[in-house]
């Protein structure tokens, strides 16, 4: 079918309207959005933070606050003190740690000297040249009186021993004498025993004597088992004694690397405590870099222009 001229003024009549219908529309409702003043609005809550990341001003240990270096809205740089925490409680901590470090240090020197063997306590220098502070000064007294009390007490101890030892040597000694006297009487038995018995064969003698003189005979060689018995358990008394004496020595090993260990243990947990309880923590520095404005109430951080 094919369109007349007519049909297409009509189509293109009713396009440009189209086209000028939409134009006054989208033109009158913009213009009217942009002038138009509205009397209502949608009500929110909200709330105004500081740009970037929020760093709070705070110590890890906590404290009271001894000075304050800044108010609410100063500006501060990376580096300066904006709180200083008040010292009397940090330098009394710090004494009382320094105070159980000294002991701590005196006592680890104390048991090493019993483990070694020495005769006297061989202190660290760093005792040594604090001995004017009259807390070390009381510390390394106590552990040289408390070495050499342990070592007086291990010396009797072994000196007791030692004596027994003496002693049983000494008994066994008269066992042996004993023993030696007994040899001798049995020697002379067998010996009378002997003629016995030539005599009783010959019918001189009655067989009494002859029975007397083997019960005799078998009653010395008892005696002298029995001190051959004694002489054994006198020696294995000795041995004994000699452990016992060993053991001295062992079991103080024992108990100082025992000891040792839970020192070593506490000097890093005093010498930890003592590195942040120094004066030095007790101020806080402002950390973030460039400038910032401070807020007492908790953080800071870079300022934010965001208008009214």
């Amino acid at each position: 079918m094919k369109v007349t001229s007519a049909t297409r003024r009509s189509m293109r009549r009713h396009l440009v309207a189209a086209i000028v219908v939409v134009s006054v529309l989208v033109v009158g409702v913009g213009g009217w959005a942009a002038t138009a003043v509205i009397s209502g609005a949608v009500v929110a809550s909200g709330s105004v933070v500081v740009d970037s990341n929020v760093k709070k001003v705070q110590h890890p240990t906590g404290g009271i606050v001894g000075e304050l270096r800044v108010r609410d809205g100063d500006r501060v740089h990376a580096g300066d003190v904006v709180v200083r925490l008040d010292e009397t409680v940090t330098r009394a901590n710090l004494a009382i740690v320094t105070k159980g470090l000294g002991e701590m240090m005196a006592r680890k020197a104390r048991l090493e000297s019993e483990r070694d063997g020495l005769d006297t306590i061989t202190f660290p220098a760093q005792l040594v040249a604090d001995a004017g502070d009259p807390d070390r000064a009381a510390a390394m007294d106590s552990e040289s009186k408390l070495f050499n009390l342990r070592k007086t007490a291990r010396s009797g101890q072994k000196a007791q021993l030692r004596e027994r030892v003496a002693q049983l040597g000494e008994e066994i000694t008269g066992l042996a004498a004993q023993q030696n006297s007994k040899s001798k009487e049995i020697a002379l038995v067998e010996r009378e025993l002997a003629g016995v018995r030539d005599l009783w064969k010959q019918n001189l003698v009655q067989l009494t004597r002859l029975t007397a003189l083997e019960r005799e005979a078998a009653r010395l060689d008892g005696e002298r088992g029995q001190l051959v018995a004694a002489a054994a358990q006198a020696k294995g008394k000795i041995a004994e004694t000699a452990l016992q004496i060993l053991q001295i020595d062992q079991d103080i090993a024992s108990d100082v690397a025992k000891e040792l260990r839970e020192v070593d243990g506490k000097i890093g947990e005093l010498r930890a405590q003592s590195r942040g309880r120094g004066p030095a923590q007790t101020h806080r520095h402002s950390r973030p870099t460039g400038r910032n404005r401070l807020s007492i109430g908790g953080s800071h951080g870079r300022r934010r222009d965001h208008g009214r």
